[in-house]
């Protein structure tokens, strides 16, 4: 899929909160820390430099969708758990004992709207600011590696589906940072007593605790975004909607015959029906600023900040640069193709439905034949499905 520009106000709105975000907080964080203003202004340009590194590298991710659940993590999560993040780093440092923060939670919320990397890499350095602001011991910065490190991998248990799976992860998240805080402690101090079993099992407790208070949280908010991110570019009242019906009274006819037949093709495969839909009503959507209209597509798309399908099926209009990749692209395409051709001709040369018929029948396997299809997932019972659904069709209605 051709990449174009990916920037949008909603974006840039958002990763100024962040950075707003990440200055408050760094500089609250040296506050409490009693931290020199020398000493500030140097952990200030780490901050700075990080927040630099960390955008580019979520950017970059993006563009590859290596987020998990692409489609749905918006930049207005990445804030919030961003945000989230930096409040757990700043009452751990500041009221947890020295060896029992558990800071091991850091990457495991951060699991769950960022990669591997992305994950580690803020984990670690929020443990990193906050050794150098409360000057930790080299056992202490150690002990907190070690649980962001053993984190990022519990997190991988706890977003498997699995009950059975979920009860292992938050026995070794219980455990591991138990044991973590122990042992770095004894390693420090050369003893143990018992108050300091106390610590590390209230440690892994309260990792527990907000493990379990905020993953369904996030998870949740995924799974609702992935319901209605599709119904809420097709809402009458959203504004490119309205974009399409004030350009042309003929391409909103069109997008909406489109859409819906689309979906009920898709309906008939058991295929994605809210993609098609969606994906359906904006096929045509770079007609609105013409020449090059793929380019434009995606252009005007990344900026309403579209789901990733979407603007895949956008940059396979027509299988001009791309053949369509997926079942939901190859039925947009093939119904445009029907409703394009049957369009081209006034109504009463479509009054008979022969005539309808074999103006379909004739367009789809000529595409069939081209090996349109031959990438997109269709089996020969789907491919005749929809080709039946579209030639019983009132396509002008």
């Amino acid at each position: 899929m051709r990449q174009t520009n990916r920037f949008s106000t909603i974006r840039i709105v958002y990763i100024l909160i962040m950075a707003l975000i990440f200055i408050l907080s760094n500089t609250l964080l040296c506050s409490l820390a009693s931290v020199l203003i020398d000493k500030y202004i140097c952990i200030n340009a780490i901050n700075i430099v990080f927040f630099c590194h960390f955008i580019l590298l979520l950017i970059r991710r993006r563009l590859e969708n290596k987020l998990p659940e692409y489609n749905y993590i918006s930049y207005g999560k990445i804030t919030f758990v961003v945000l989230l993040e930096w409040a757990i780093t700043i009452l751990c440092s500041n009221f947890a004992p020295n060896f029992f923060a558990p800071l091991i939670v850091l990457p495991i919320i951060a699991s769950a709207v960022f990669d591997d990397s992305l994950t580690n890499s803020l984990s670690l350095y929020l443990v990193i600011i906050t050794s150098l602001c409360w000057d930790y011991s080299v056992y202490m910065v150690l002990c907190y590696v070690t649980m962001v490190l053993f984190g990022g991998l519990i997190s991988h248990f706890l977003k498997e589906g699995e009950v059975l799976q979920k009860l292992y992860g938050m026995v070794l998240l219980f455990s591991v940072t138990t044991l973590i805080s122990i042992i770095f402690y004894y390693f420090n101090y050369l003893e143990l007593t018992f108050s300091v079993f106390v610590y590390g099992l209230g440690a892994g407790v309260i990792a527990c605790v907000v493990a379990v208070c905020t993953l369904p949280f996030l998870y949740k908010s995924v799974q609702m975004s992935q319901a209605i991110a599709y119904e809420d570019f097709l809402d009458e009242e959203y504004v490119l909607y309205n974009e399409i019906r004030k350009f042309s009274s003929i391409e909103f006819k069109h997008a909406s015959r489109l859409s819906r037949l689309s979906k009920k093709c898709a309906l008939a495969i058991n295929a994605n029906a809210d993609l098609a839909a969606c994906a359906g009503y904006y096929y045509r959507l770079g007609k609105i600023e013409g020449e090059p209209m793929i380019d434009n597509a995606i252009k005007i798309a990344n900026n309403h900040c579209f789901p990733y399908d979407v603007i895949q099926i956008l940059s396979e209009y027509g299988g001009i640069v791309s053949l369509p990749s997926s079942k939901e692209s190859a039925i947009v395409h093939m119904v445009d193709s029907v409703v394009t051709k049957v369009e081209l001709f006034d109504s009463d040369s479509m009054s008979s439905s022969w005539n309808q018929n074999m103006v379909i029948y004739q367009t789809i396997n000529e595409l069939s034949q081209k090996g349109f299809y031959d990438n997109s997932g269709l089996t020969m019972n789907q491919f005749l499905t929809i080709r039946e659904i579209l030639a019983n069709e009132d396509i002008l209605a």
